[in-house]
Order: C-alpha cells, then sequence, then structure tokens
C-alpha cells in the first residue's frame, strides 16, 4: 500500500500544475454527473396503473381529465393502460370516480340519457347494450377473471310460435395469470347468463377463453362424453404433429432444407375392447395329462362249453336247451381284456385388453422438389414408410409426388437473415468504431498532454539557458571592469617591475588557457597531484 501511494505520488509530481488542475476538474465534473443523474433518477416517480384494459375512447378520456387536473401520467400498456405516481394513485382513481371515468361498460344507466322522440328499436338496441353491460360487470366482479365480455341475440317476436327463434348468447373470458375456473364456477356463469335473460336457454349459451376454447362442453346428443371426444382429437393431433416432426426432420438431413413437404392423417380407434380366446389342442402320442385310467380283464378255462355270444333267440337264452347237432362236451379257455384311459384336454384361455389410442390407419403424403429424381423417390417413399411404420393390410397408404417447389418464402427468410446478419453487423462494427474512437480519444489526450509537457520542459530549458547567458555575460562584464579598473589604477599609479612581470606573466596564462584549455587543465591537475 505504502508502495502504491509513493507511485502515485511520483506520478502526481510529474504532472505540471495546469495537467493537475485540468484532472481536478474532470473529476469534479464527472462527480456532478454522476450525482445529478442520481438524483433524477431518485426523484423521478414511480408511475403504478391506474386503470387497465380500458377502451380507446374511455383511455382518452382519462388523459384529458387527467391533463385538466395537471397530473403527470404515463401511457401504458400499448395505450391500454395509463399509470400515475404512486402518490397520487388513490387520490386521482377517487377524482375520476366522481367524474364517472372510465366509463366502461354501462348498464341500465343508459336509459338516464334518453332523449324525447326515442324510437322503439333505438330503445331496444340500449335494452340489449345494457343486458350485456350489466352481465360484463357482474362477470368481471369474479376473483379469476380480469375481462369479459358478453354478446346476446334476441330474436324478433313472431306471430306464430313455430317461426319463433331461440335467443343465444356468447360470453368471451380473459382470465388472469395462472387463474383457471373449475366447471362449477363456469356452470354458475351458464346459468347467471340464462336466468338473466328472458327465453335464453343454458344450452344456447358458449363460454370461450381469448385463447377460442369452449369451456362449456356440451353433452353429446347420444350420451357421449364431449370432453372425452376433445381430448381423442388433441391425442391424434399431437401423433399427426409428432409422426410429421420426424418425417420432416429426416427428409430434411437427407435432401437439405425446404426440400420436402410432410402432412400426416392418422386415424385412431378409441374403442376399449376386451377379447377372451379359448384353444383346445388334441393329445399326439399318449403325451397329455392321464385324468382317469379303468381296466377289465376276464378269462375262462373248463370242459363246459363257453359262454356262447349270439344273436338274441332261444338257442342263447334258454339254459338247457338243446339244439340240434353234436352235444358232445370240449375242454375250451377264453381271455378277454379292456382298458380304458382318458386324458385331459390342451386348453389355453386367453385374456387381451386392448386399450384406446392404438393406430387405425395412416394416411402420409410427401412433396418433394421436382429436382429430385425418380431413384431418390422411390428411396423416400421406402425411407418414409419404415420410419411412419406403414402397414399396407391395415389400409395404409404413403404417396410421394415431385413438384416444383415456390422459393419466395424460402427467398423472404433468407433475406431476413442476411437483414438480422448485417444488422448485427452493423451493430458490431459501431461499437469497435466507438471502442476505438474513446481509445484514440483517450490517446490524442495522453499525447497531447505530453506534447504539452515536452513544450513547458523546453522552455524551462530554453529560460534557463537564457539565464545561464545573462549570467555569463555579466559575468563578463564584471571581468571587463574589474580589468577597466585595474587599467584605471595602472594609469594612475606606476607599477612596479614586479608587478608588470606578473600581470605579463598571468596575461600569458589567459591566453594560454583559451587556445589550449585541455592542455591547461591537465598541467594543472598534475600540480595538484604532486602537491
Amino acid at each position: 500500500m505504502a508502495e502504491l501511494r509513493e507511485q502515485l505520488k511520483k506520478l502526481w509530481e510529474r504532472f505540471t500544475p495546469r495537467q493537475r488542475w485540468i484532472m481536478l476538474g474532470s473529476a469534479l465534473l464527472l462527480f456532478i454527473a454522476v450525482l445529478g443523474t442520481s438524483y433524477w433518477v431518485g426523484s423521478k416517480p414511480k408511475f403504478v396503473p391506474l386503470f387497465t384494459e380500458m377502451e380507446s375512447k374511455d383511455a382518452g378520456d382519462v388523459v384529458a381529465k387527467l391533463q385538466e387536473l395537471k397530473v403527470p401520467y404515463e401511457i401504458m400498456g400499448n395505450g391500454t393502460a395509463i399509470g400515475v405516481s404512486e402518490k397520487d394513485l388513490y387520490k386521482t382513481r377517487l377524482e375520476l370516480a366522481r367524474q364517472g371515468l372510465p366509463r366502461g361498460n354501462k348498464g341500465f344507466e343508459l336509459f338516464d340519457e334518453s332523449k324525447f322522440g326515442t324510437t322503439e328499436f333505438q330503445n331496444r338496441v340500449k335494452y340489449l347494450q345494457a343486458l350485456q353491460g350489466e352481465l360484463t360487470r357482474t362477470i368481471e366482479g369474479m376473483a379469476e377473471v380480469e375481462k369479459a365480455r358478453v354478446h346476446i341475440v334476441l330474436p324478433e317476436d313472431s306471430l306464430y310460435k313455430k317461426n319463433e327463434k331461440p335467443a343465444t348468447a356468447s360470453i368471451m373470458l380473459k382470465l388472469k395469470p395462472k387463474a383457471n375456473l373449475s366447471p362449477e364456477q363456469i356452470k354458475g356463469i351458464v346459468n347467471l347468463t340464462a336466468h338473466s335473460i328472458r327465453g335464453l336457454s343454458a344450452d344456447n349459451i358458449t363460454v370461450v377463453d381469448n385463447f377460442a376454447r369452449i369451456l362449456n362442453v356440451k353433452a353429446d346428443p347420444l350420451g357421449l362424453d364431449a370432453t372425452v371426444n376433445i381430448k381423442q382429437v388433441e391425442l391424434t393431433r399431437k401423433k399427426q404433429d409428432e409422426m410429421q416432426k420426424a418425417l420432416e426432420s429426416l427428409l430434411e438431413q437427407v435432401l437439405g432444407p425446404n426440400k420436402a413437404a410432410v402432412r400426416v392423417s392418422m386415424e385412431l380407434s378409441f374403442d376399449q375392447k376386451t377379447v377372451d380366446k379359448q384353444t383346445f389342442e388334441p393329445v399326439v402320442d399318449d403325451k397329455g395329462i392321464l385324468r382317469s385310467s379303468q381296466e377289465k380283464n376276464e378269462s375262462f378255462k373248463g370242459t363246459n362249453p363257453p359262454p356262447t355270444s349270439g344273436p338274441p333267440g332261444t338257442t342263447s337264452n334258454i339254459p338247457g336247451y338243446v339244439t340240434g347237432g353234436s352235444n358232445s362236451q370240449s375242454t375250451s379257455s377264453m381271455e378277454k381284456k379292456e382298458a380304458t384311459r382318458n386324458y385331459e384336454v390342451n386348453e389355453t384361455k386367453e385374456k387381451t385388453i386392448v386399450a384406446p389410442g392404438g393406430i387405425k390407419r395412416i394416411s402420409v403424403g410427401v412433396l418433394v422438389d421436382a429436382s429430385i429424381s425418380k431413384a431418390q423417390q422411390e428411396s423416400v417413399a421406402k425411407a418414409v414408410a419404415s420410419a411412419a411404420g406403414i402397414n399396407p393390410a391395415r389400409g395404409d397408404v404413403i404417396s410421394v409426388e415431385a413438384v416444383p417447389f415456390s422459393t419466395e418464402i424460402a427467398d423472404k427468410i433468407r433475406k431476413e437473415e442476411q437483414d438480422q446478419e448485417q444488422a448485427q453487423q452493423r451493430d458490431q462494427w459501431t461499437k469497435i468504431g466507438l471502442g476505438v474512437g474513446a481509445v484514440l480519444l483517450v490517446a490524442g489526450i495522453g499525447v497531447w498532454a505530453l506534447k504539452r509537457r515536452r513544450e513547458e520542459e523546453i522552455e524551462v530549458l530554453n529560460m534557463e539557458a537564457e539565464l545561464t547567458e545573462q549570467e555569463t555575460a555579466e559575468a563578463g562584464q564584471e571581468a571587463e571592469l574589474e580589468k577597466a579598473s585595474e587599467a584605471a589604477i595602472a594609469t594612475i599609479r606606476e607599477l612596479t617591475p614586479e608587478e608588470k612581470a606578473r600581470n605579463a606573466e598571468q596575461e600569458a596564462l589567459e591566453t594560454l588557457a583559451k587556445a589550449k584549455p585541455e592542455e591547461v587543465a591537465l598541467l594543472l591537475k598534475t600540480w595538484l597531484a604532486e602537491d
């Protein structure tokens, strides 16, 4: 720290008094500028919104009144909002409310301005405007609603009942940021509107938000949930967009930008199916599971005749019945075996639940630039079919056609990009120029300061040289005066021979010193060394 202080001190001492005054003045001006800017920014009033989302006519009336009241204001929100200083906010708002500003949506106070001679049609229009204004005020009173607009259509009365048309209404809502209306609140708005207008049914009211999305989704006549239908449409559109973007990215990498256009049409199945499948397979080579087994063995051996098994009748059913022929007995034997085996049948049961949202059919249309060859078109068709999962068995279709592309949009985009790039380059060069200018300015000031310092040093040297010359001249004059005085004294008094000899030697030495100063100096050094 001490070294830095010493360096700064030396640097400060190197400057001339004039340079020091210039530096002190510049620092003082800079301090005053910073102080003034801070004071101006700090004293500038902070403007807060007085009214927002105003109609142009209301905004103009409010501005005129503020000018009349001499209240500082600021126009915000592209002319739809007006701000005043924070300290004047509530006082100004109360004063404008006393004047009936902003007028906004008028209700039944429209009839306070009725004039003599108003026709029935004008009264009908005023009544309709009053209804719309009252409903708008009521709906805007909800915490979630920032702005509302109500449109009502009242049919003309008819003499015949069958010719009468129902009243209809539409409501547009602009919600506050991060605000949402629950289904109960939307239903409340619909019922409020329906019960405020004679002959208006809740089924004839449509409520939308500022993004044109229907908020009061009506039930389907067939009993289907309309919300589900909307979700199905959104899911279909989402899948179409995803596939379309993927195919466009693929073709852009292969063919280049602006060389292909893709459109995808997709049909999804939203039917939830439950499939029960039961499969029976026969037993092969006794490899099945044995379910039951039964065996029966019969054997006979003896002299009696074996049991006969013949056709029914007397001969076979009456014991001891003698038949014609030989009745001699003979030895006989019989053996009979029976086996019954029951196997389990191979049975397979499957239960499959098909989730909704599966692809039912895909149609892909691809347009490529006419510069694409036929072979490339076939390759594009194969690549797109593989990427999209085209299955001809379910009816999927893909079409690739070559047409000349319009370059107007591409040229416009390219021109905008070039203009933007040129603007960026101009900004960059401007910044570089400003930087170089600042450097040159600082360098110029430094050069001027150095030059000025050099001139002052030269002036000092010249002054010193002049002083030296003046001193030398004065010394010469003194020497001449001494000589003159000595000569005068000599003329007054006759010198002795010794004095004359000494003066002669002195003059000879002076002459020698002027003629050969170096040798005289060397001689003097030698004498001094000997002493």
